[in-house]
């Protein structure tokens, strides 16, 4: 149970039950959570999230080694997005590392949490770092829209800049408590992710709702992560993804870091071969949005090339828009059925690159 559970029934949520707990899906209003967040401002109760503290003689070093991107030399301001990886190169989790004072924190899905706590205990020696999950003492709220910067700076009384950098990572506190604001582009408005003491949470949020931030559900989260082209655990990102796969190279993996594990297969990958599948944006105009794992098949001999992950109506688009595995022959731009030959045609593009407004129907 989060501790925000009375103010979420005070506003009128309806819960979402998920393999991890329940989130609130939204408060009645789906519509107007959507046009908050892309107008003005949203609260989002973060319990899809789980924060693991990594302390002891030398934690930096050790996460070093587990994960695909580089933490001993980051800015003490950036948090580092990563993968974890095993020797095969397949994903155990993804996460964002923070440095908390001598400590580190992972902020980690809440669904990989249990995996990624395995792997610590498998791959670091307590002589060096102990872990912990501290997510029962911590929590995290997401402040998302174009509103978000205005309020968290009053909020907190601290300045950002206006054009804010992802990862960038703001330490301030609240009555001698620590909180760590960390800016992100996982939806597409502007946004940070609050993580403080579960002590502070009641009050954050009284005070964001106060400030005019409007409390928003996961459903209104997931139009917006669709929109933004990014990959979520449990969709896209699962224990079988390489994230080469997933068009994470840029973000998660450095190319100048030393050994990790899992590395060779990825070092592999980028310099003598290529992963078959990639993370692509399918436009399907006005279909009825997909069931995770719809086919893609392509036009002629309906042979399969792709299976959707996520997709969701976009209101900014004005189409149904989704998140799927194509095969990397596909080429942007080209057509393919949905679920069968008989289904409806759909375009496959980049996740970065803006859909064409379409507002028909998918084509037969």
């Amino acid at each position: 149970m989060s501790t925000l559970d009375a103010l979420h029934d005070a506003a009128g949520v309806r819960w979402s039950a998920t393999a991890f707990g329940r989130v609130p899906r939204n408060y009645g209003d789906p519509a107007a959570e959507y046009e908050a967040a892309r107008n003005d401002v949203v609260v989002t109760d973060r319990a899809d999230r789980r924060l693991v503290r990594v302390h002891g003689r030398d934690p930096i070093r050790m996460i070093q080694g587990l994960i695909s991107n580089d933490i001993a030399n980051a800015p003490a301001d950036r948090a580092v997005y990563a993968t974890a990886l095993t020797p095969k190169g397949k994903m155990v989790a993804d996460m964002r590392v923070l440095r908390h004072g001598p400590d580190l924190l992972l902020d980690v899905d809440a669904a990989a949490a249990d995996a990624m706590m395995s792997h610590l205990r498998k791959f670091v020696p307590p002589l060096f770092a102990k872990f912990e999950d501290v997510s029962a003492a911590w929590g995290e709220i997401g402040v998302y829209g174009p509103g978000a910067r205005r309020v968290v700076m009053k909020l907190f009384d601290i300045e950002i800049r206006e054009e804010v950098v992802e990862d960038q990572l703001h330490a301030t506190s609240v009555d001698d408590e620590p909180v760590l604001i960390m800016a992100t582009a996982n939806f597409d408005v502007p946004g940070f992710d609050l993580i403080m003491p579960a002590a502070l949470l009641d009050r954050a949020w009284r005070e964001l709702t106060a400030a005019g931030a409007r409390p928003a559900g996961h459903a209104t989260l997931d139009v917006l992560r669709i929109e933004a082209g990014r990959p979520r655990w449990g969709a896209e990102l699962t224990e079988t993804t390489i994230p080469l796969e997933a068009g994470l190279r840029d973000r998660a993996i450095s190319d100048v870091k030393g050994c990790y594990t899992g590395q060779e297969v990825i070092i592999r990958i980028l310099h003598r071969g290529h992963v078959n599948w990639l993370l692509r944006r399918v436009l399907m105009g006005g279909a009825a949005a997909p069931a995770k794992d719809t086919a893609l098949v392509s036009q002629g001999e309906g042979k399969k090339v792709g299976r959707i992950t996520s997709a969701a109506w976009s209101p900014k688009w004005q189409q149904t828009i989704g998140l799927g595995y194509v095969r990397r022959e596909v080429e942007l731009g080209a057509e393919v059925h949905l679920e069968s030959v008989d289904g409806p045609l759909v375009a496959i593009t980049s996740p970065d690159a803006a859909p064409v407004i379409q507002n028909g129907p998918g084509r037969h």
